[in-house]
């Protein structure tokens, strides 16, 4: 069972995303094999992108396309981290341009470990306001910090069709 958790009344706001260039962690994942790959994926991106000179441009983003709350679905998860341009061929990680994306976005300040209850909380707000999922979902890591983790700001975008 989630616990509850409550978020101001029509918290989301409709946006649209910039287009982006990134350096990508591309696997398949379920929401129960998640943890799996957050372990050293971004530091692994962070340290490639200065071996390589590239210019970053943004914060880790964590891109789910095909998930749909049920903890054994299947989807394509890409870890990726904005950069100016795509450079030198990477042994370890892809180049992808990801398009803008029209959403609903909601920034969270806090631990990690809130998002089981916040995605209850955003999606029935997403669908109360009739909006529909396009399958896909981005979090943005605009602050990380392990050792405080109620310092952590991740903004959820969620996929408008």
């Amino acid at each position: 069972m989630t616990t509850q958790l409550s978020i101001p009344e029509n918290a989301l706001v409709v946006k649209e995303t910039q287009p982006f260039t990134a350096l990508t962690f591309s696997t398949r994942a379920t929401l129960r094999t998640l943890a799996q790959h957050a372990p050293g994926v971004a530091e692994s991106l962070l340290q490639e992108a200065n071996r390589l000179k590239l210019s970053v441009t943004g914060p880790i983003q964590w891109i789910y396309t095909g998930v749909n709350g049920d903890e054994t679905n299947e989807f394509q998860l890409e870890i990726a981290l904005p950069v100016g341009q795509a450079g030198e061929p990477s042994d370890e990680f892809s180049y992808n341009v990801f398009p803008s994306f029209r959403c609903a976005t909601y920034t969270h300040k806090g631990p990690w470990s809130d998002f089981g209850a916040l995605y209850d909380a955003l999606f029935g707000q997403f669908y109360r306001e009739g909006y529909q999922n396009d399958g896909y979902v981005r979090e943005v890591y605009t602050v990380v910090d392990l050792v405080n983790p109620e310092n952590c700001l991740t903004e959820i975008q969620i996929g408008i069709a």
